[in-house]
Formats: structure tokens, C-alpha cells, sequence
């Protein structure tokens, strides 16, 4: 008995403090009848080594006390999906901008393509893994209040689409995580929450115009409008009304914004303390024709893109 004393007192210790008389009671006794079968099979008593081999199976006591904890898992199965979804969108977006940023360096710079590579994209494994351990702990959280379950089951079979939604393939539930993570850290961006460096290299920055100070909340409004309109197509997505509106209402704001930065003549500007004149001279006007192109770019994609919503749309509605 002292063995099974010291096994009880070791499971008490880390079992919740209201429940852990009638938890201890309910382990003694299920102890005492697989003894009691036991000493029945064999027929005779159980001797101490015998009765440490079935302690031993029955588990160890930080086993035997988390089945009646609270929680069991830092993420439990009914999140987990969602967890590890977020997780490869969230180090797909980190690992692009990362990449991105050292291949820029990596264009400006003088040193050897190789070296002013790696140098670009040293740290990039710390950054994706503060990147994962944030996911990580906003979904701990969302585990532990709650909230995300709650959801997860007040959905009803009469919000999901129509069959014959399926047949115009409406945008993928991937594809709206993806724009709703993209959204979300260009938000996280724009408010400076998330910090990227304006330097490219040792010497040389980039100044933005007084342009993008002017346009803050028209941008911050756009996007953050764009974020609402994926959320609507991932949690309710038969309220169409809505999203024709919504998508209408940033196009024409995103729209209205990009004729104003295009007019504004030049967007950035490359400081340098190192760089020959003639040379800045030239990636200055390189820089400049690049990101009016991509403006006229992004307003051609996103035209294009806000006619076929529409147009899955209005198929929709008439079914």
C-alpha cells in the first residue's frame, strides 16, 4: 500500500485542487480492482515488485493527472487545422518578404552577388521562427479562451454555398486566407507595428515621398476594407450583396488612390552616400519607370479582378 499511497499523493500533486479528492478516489479504487484481478489470476498476493510493474503500466503520474486536466494540448484537434494552415500561410508571406528584401540588397550592392546574397538573408531562420512562435501563441490563446470553438460550432449547413456556386469555381477557401494573411500583415505594416528596414545596403536608404504620409488612411482604409471583404467570403460567404459592395467600394478608392501616386510624379527617393551621381542617377530614374509601371500593373490586375467577382456574382444571384 505504500507504494500505491506514494503513487496517489505524486498523481494529487498536479491535479486540480477542487477535484482532486474524488479523482484520487476514483484512481484508488480502479488501482485496487486490476490488483484484485491480478491477485486473482495469479492466486496469490501481489508481491511489491509486482505491484510497482502495474504502476508502471498504469502510467506515470503527470500522465495519469493531465487526462484530467483542463487542458490537454497546447493547441487541441479541433483548431489544430486551422493552427497549421495559418502557420505555412504566415511563413510563406515572412519567408517571400525576407527574400524579397535580400534580393533587392543583393541588386544594390557592390559586393559579389553571393556574398551580398547570404549577408541580405542572414537571420531569415530566427525571423521565421519569431514568425511561428507568434502564430503559435495567438492560437495558444485562442485554445485557452475559447473563442475559436465557440465558432467553430454555432456554423449552420444553410450558410454554406449552393451547388451551384461550385460550377463558376468561387474563389478557394486558400485563396481568401491567403488575401486576408496578406491584407493583415500589410496592416501590421502600415501602422509600424511590423518594422522592415528602409536601408539597402551600408550608405544607401530609401525616402518615401510626402505623397504616402498624405494617402495614409485612404490606404489603410482600402486594405483594411479588402480584409473585411475575404473574411465575409470565408464565414459568410451567401452574403453577396455585401461583398459586390465591398469589392466595388475598394476598387473604386484603390483606383482613385493609384491615379494620385502616379500623378505624384516620384514615390521614393535613393539616398546615397557611396554611390557614383551618375550611376544613382540612373537606378533613381530605373526605380521611378519600374514603379510606375507596376502602378498601372496593379490597376489593370485589379480592375480585371473586381469585373470577374462581379461577374461570378451576378451569376450567382440568378442562379
Amino acid at each position: 500500500m505504500d507504494l500505491i499511497d506514494r503513487y496517489l499523493n505524486a498523481i494529487r500533486w498536479n491535479l486540480p485542487g477542487g477535484k482532486a479528492d474524488d479523482i484520487v478516489a476514483e484512481l484508488r479504487d480502479l488501482i485496487a480492482s486490476r490488483i484484485e484481478d491480478r491477485e486473482e489470476m495469479l492466486d496469490r498476493p501481489l508481491t511489491r515488485a509486482e505491484t510497482s510493474t502495474l504502476l508502471r503500466e498504469f502510467g506515470h503520474p503527470l500522465v495519469v493527472a493531465s487526462r484530467y486536466g483542463n487542458q490537454q494540448s497546447l493547441i487541441g484537434p479541433e483548431i489544430f487545422p486551422f493552427y497549421f494552415f495559418s502557420l505555412k500561410v504566415a511563413l510563406a508571406i515572412s519567408g517571400a518578404l525576407l527574400l524579397a528584401t535580400g534580393l533587392v540588397r543583393t541588386v544594390l550592392a557592390d559586393r559579389s552577388t553571393v556574398q551580398a546574397f547570404v549577408q541580405s538573408v542572414d537571420g531569415i531562420w530566427w525571423s521565421l521562427l519569431s514568425c511561428a512562435a507568434l502564430v503559435t501563441l495567438i492560437f495558444a490563446v485562442l485554445e485557452r479562451t475559447g473563442w475559436l470553438t465557440k465558432h467553430l460550432q454555432q456554423w449552420k449547413p444553410e450558410q454554406l454555398p449552393d451547388v451551384r456556386d461550385f460550377r463558376l469555381k468561387p474563389k478557394s477557401v486558400w485563396e481568401s486566407c491567403f488575401e486576408a494573411a496578406m491584407s493583415l500583415a500589410f496592416l501590421l505594416w502600415w501602422a509600424g507595428v511590423i518594422q522592415l528596414p528602409n536601408s539597402m545596403r551600408p550608405g544607401m536608404a530609401v525616402e518615401f515621398a510626402p505623397i504616402w504620409t498624405q494617402l495614409w488612411w485612404p490606404i489603410f482604409g482600402i486594405v483594411a476594407g479588402r480584409l473585411l471583404l475575404n473574411l465575409i467570403q470565408l464565414i459568410r460567404p451567401r452574403w453577396r450583396a455585401l461583398q459586390a459592395l465591398l469589392a466595388t467600394a475598394t476598387t473604386a478608392a484603390a483606383l482613385a488612390t493609384l491615379a494620385a501616386l502616379y500623378h505624384a510624379g516620384r514615390l521614393v527617393t535613393i539616398v546615397s552616400t557611396e554611390m557614383e551621381p551618375v550611376k544613382l542617377a540612373k537606378t533613381q530614374e530605373s526605380l521611378d519607370m519600374a514603379l510606375h509601371i507596376g502602378l498601372i500593373a496593379i490597376a489593370a490586375i485589379w480592375t480585371i479582378q473586381w469585373l470577374t467577382d462581379l461577374w461570378k456574382l451576378w451569376r450567382m444571384r440568378r442562379g
